[in-house]
C-alpha cells in the first residue's frame, strides 16, 4: 500500500477524533459575568430595537447598573448578550442583582433564553409582555402589534405588577395566559415569578392557519407557572391537560420590588436537565437582604407541552369585531432544547412606572467552582495576608443538583486575577501570580493558596481586585475546564491606620 496513502488516512483520522474532542468540549462562553458598573456600553452587549417603531429602546448604562427603563410611563428596554452563547445540555447557572423601584410599581424585569442558531432575533413585545411574548392587537392598535421573540425558548419574569401571566383578550392586547384572573386578586396577583415556555412551532401553526393573524410568532409561549411572593399565596400551575391548577407549597412574604435606589434583591436561577435531554428542571431563588427565598423549586419544563391557545377569535384578528369571548383550543408544543442558547434582558412600563436597574450578571455552568468575596483591612504599606479560597467551594464526582462543594476540591494553581468580565490580569511566575495597580501590590502564592496585598505608598483607602478559581483535575470529571472557572469574586482591603482585621465570610453578603 502506498506509505503517502497511509500518512494520509492517519492525519485524517487524528483530525476526526481531534474535532470530535472539541465538539465534546465545545461548552460556549461559559464563564460569563458583567458588572455592569461602568458607564459605558459593554462591547459584547446589544441593545435591542422594539417592534414598535414610535417606542425607543430606554436601556442606559450607568456606574449604578444597566438602567432598562427609567422612571416613566410607557417605557422599554431590552438587551442581548451579543454573540455569546452557551450550551445547554450541562444545564446554566444564572445570577444577577436587579432593582425595581420609584415608581407606581409596573411592569418588571424578563431574563429569556433563546436559540443561539437564530440570525438577527427580533424581541418580543412591549409593555406586559416584557419582550417576551407575542400581542395581537386589534387593527385600531396595530402599532402595537408584535410577534414573540424569535426562537424563544423560556422566558423568567420578576413581574411586579402581575400582568405578565394573564389571558388578556381586549382592544390594544390579544394574548394567551392564565383565565378569569384579574388585579382584583390583589396580593396574589401582584408580585410574581412566571415562566412562560417556547415560541409555537410546526404544531401551531398547522393547527391555526386558517384563521387570519394567526401567523408565525402569534401562537405559543403559555404561561408554565406563575407563583406570588406576597403572604404565602397559591400559585398557578400547567395541569397537564391544557388548564391551571392551583399550587400551595410555596413559603414566603416579601415584595419583589424595592422601597429605594439601596433595595436591591438578587435572583437565583438554576437549570438542570432532565433525564435523556427531556427537558429542564427550574428553579428561581430570590435573596432579598440576607434572606434567601425559594419561590419556584424544581418546576418540570418538559420537550412536550400540551396548553391551551386561548386568545384567539375564529373570524380572524387583527380586526375591531369578533366575538364576544375568545376561543380556546388545546394544543402540544414542541420544546425542544436547542443546542446553545443565547441570553437576554428586557423592561417595561406603562401606565404604572418604575425603574429597572441590573448589575453583577454571573452566568457559569452547574458545578463550576464558587468564589466569594473576601473583606480585610490594613495599614498603610503594611502588608496583609489573606485566606482567599477558605470560602469558596469546588465540586468533584458526578454533576448532580443535590452534590456537595467544598475548598478542598479547589486547585489553587488555577487562581488567576481578572477584569469583571473573567479576562485575566497579571503575570504568572513560577509558583505564583502577581497583579501590580495604583492601589498597592497583589500576590498570590500557589503553594500556600493564600493572597497577600501590600498598599503603595501614598495610597490610603478602599483597594479592591478580582479573582476566579477552577475546580482540581481528576481523572474522568470536567472540572479543570475553563468553562467550569468561577465567576470572578472581589477582594476588598481597607487600607487605613487601623488594627488589621480579616472576614472571609462563605454566607452570601446583604445586597444593597
Amino acid at each position: 500500500m502506498d506509505d503517502k496513502y497511509i500518512v494520509g488516512c492517519i492525519i485524517i483520522v487524528v483530525l476526526f477524533f481531534t474535532c470530535q474532542l472539541g465538539q465534546a468540549q465545545n461548552y460556549g462562553d461559559f464563564p460569563y459575568s458583567q458588572s455592569f458598573r461602568t458607564e459605558t456600553q459593554p462591547e459584547e452587549i446589544d441593545i435591542v430595537t422594539p417592534q414598535n417603531s414610535q417606542i425607543q429602546n430606554d436601556a442606559t448604562f450607568t456606574s449604578e447598573g444597566l438602567r432598562l427603563t427609567s422612571n416613566e410611563t410607557g417605557r422599554f428596554g431590552a438587551v442581548f448578550i451579543g454573540d455569546h452563547q452557551f450550551q445547554s445540555i450541562q444545564g446554566i447557572r444564572i445570577e444577577f442583582e436587579y432593582l425595581m423601584y420609584g415608581g407606581s410599581g409596573a411592569d418588571g424585569m424578563c431574563v429569556f433564553f433563546f436559540d443561539a442558531g437564530i440570525n438577527n432575533p427580533v424581541i418580543g413585545s412591549i409593555g406586559s409582555a416584557l419582550g417576551y411574548t407575542y400581542n395581537r392587537t386589534n387593527s385600531y392598535y396595530a402599532v402595537n402589534r408584535a410577534t414573540g421573540l424569535s426562537g424563544a425558548y423560556l422566558g423568567i419574569a420578576l413581574d411586579s405588577y402581575g400582568n405578565f401571566k394573564n389571558r388578556f383578550w381586549q382592544g390594544d392586547s390579544r394574548i394567551n395566559g392564565i383565565p378569569d384572573i384579574s388585579g382584583d386578586l390583589g396580593d396574589r396577583y401582584i408580585s410574581n415569578v412566571t415562566l412562560r415556555g417556547a415560541r409555537g412551532g410546526a404544531t401551531q401553526v398547522a393547527d391555526f392557519a386558517s384563521i387570519a393573524g394567526m401567523d408565525d410568532g402569534y401562537m405559543g409561549y403559555p404561561v408554565l407557572i406563575s407563583q406570588p411572593t406576597l403572604n404565602n399565596n397559591e400559585g398557578w400551575q400547567l395541569n397537564g391537560i391544557g388548564g391551571y391548577s392551583s399550587i400551595n407549597t410555596y413559603r414566603g412574604d416579601f415584595n419583589l420590588r424595592g422601597e429605594d435606589q439601596s433595595d436591591y434583591r438578587r435572583a437565583i436561577i438554576e437549570i438542570y436537565p432532565l433525564d435523556s435531554n427531556e427537558g429542564f428542571e427550574i428553579s428561581v431563588t430570590i435573596q432579598h437582604g440576607e434572606t434567601e427565598t425559594i419561590v419556584i423549586n424544581d418546576y418540570p419544563y418538559r420537550r412536550f407541552v400540551e396548553y391551551a391557545e386561548n386568545a384567539y377569535d375564529l373570524e380572524g384578528d387583527n380586526i375591531i369585531g369578533g366575538s364576544v369571548y375568545p376561543e380556546s383550543t388545546p394544543t402540544i408544543l414542541d420544546a425542544t432544547i436547542p443546542m446553545y442558547l443565547r441570553i437576554g434582558f428586557a423592561a417595561s412600563t406603562g401606565g404604572e412606572t418604575d425603574i429597572h436597574l441590573l448589575r453583577e450578571l454571573k452566568i457559569s455552568l452547574p458545578s463550576s467552582a464558587e468564589a466569594y468575596d473576601d473583606y480585610a483591612s490594613t495599614t498603610r504599606m503594611e502588608p496583609v495576608v489573606i485566606d482567599v479560597l477558605d470560602n469558596d467551594i469546588g465540586y468533584s464526582g458526578q454533576i448532580t443538583k443535590t452534590q456537595i462543594g467544598d475548598k478542598e476540591h479547589l486547585n489553587p494553581n488555577s487562581f488567576r486575577f481578572c477584569d469583571d468580565s473573567g479576562e485575566f490580569l497579571g503575570v504568572v511566575v513560577d509558583d505564583m501570580t502577581v497583579y501590580d495597580t495604583a492601589e498597592g501590590n497583589w500576590l498570590f502564592n500557589f503553594q500556600e493558596g493564600k493572597l497577600t496585598f501590600t498598599s503603595a505608598r501614598d495610597f490610603i483607602g478602599l483597594a479592591a481586585v478580582r479573582y476566579s478559581i477552577k475546580s482540581k483535575d481528576e481523572i474522568g470529571e470536567p472540572y479543570d475546564d475553563e468553562a467550569y472557572r468561577s465567576p470572578p469574586a472581589v477582594v476588598n482591603v481597607n487600607v487605613s491606620t487601623f488594627q488589621t482585621i480579616i472576614s472571609n465570610r462563605m454566607v452570601t453578603p446583604l445586597v444593597n
